[in-house]
């Protein structure tokens, strides 16, 4: 699982050098996943060595003027993370096994049923409420992009 987890690390660093530096938020986070899907055989899932427990590896990833929250998450036995209201930008590609989600439409106040198959992902904007529900032996990455504040940024830039 560590050898996936580096595998990944590797690709991201190196992808988000490619990016121009002017995109942030989840047009990042899109560009990223596409970059990340592309290179999927650069990921070895082969390696993976199924233990008889849930594994949650995470790793801090420091770009210049980003900050990314990866982690890599094996589930052994379902689980569900009920109404997760997200305080990031927030990036999840699935590898093992069918993941449902569950995203509430802000606006209409509908639920709207989304479903991964491997080597498929989705993103979702700060402040979205959704359900994640993963099957027994999946395998997800989750990446959280946190936003710089642009009005900084702006003062910095004038």
């Amino acid at each position: 699982m560590d050898i996936i987890l580096k595998e990944i690390v590797t690709i991201i660093k190196e992808e988000t050098e490619n990016i121009n530096k002017k995109i942030y938020g989840t047009t990042f986070l899109e560009i990223l996943k596409e970059k990340i899907l592309n290179r999927q055989d650069q990921i070895h899932l082969k390696n993976l060595k199924v233990q008889n427990s849930n594994i949650d590896l995470e790793q801090n990833i420091n770009i210049p003027d980003k900050n990314l929250c990866f982690k890599l998450s094996f589930y052994q036995t379902p689980k569900s993370i009920l109404k997760l209201k997200l305080e990031k930008n927030f990036l999840l590609i699935v590898f093992k096994e069918l993941v449902k989600i569950d995203v509430l439409d802000q606006n209409s106040q509908k639920i709207i049923n989304v479903i991964l198959k491997p080597y498929m992902g989705v993103t979702l904007s700060k402040g979205s409420v959704c359900n994640l529900n993963f099957p027994k032996n999946s395998l997800i990455m989750r990446l959280e992009f946190d936003d710089f504040d642009i009005e900084k940024k702006q003062e910095e830039t004038i």
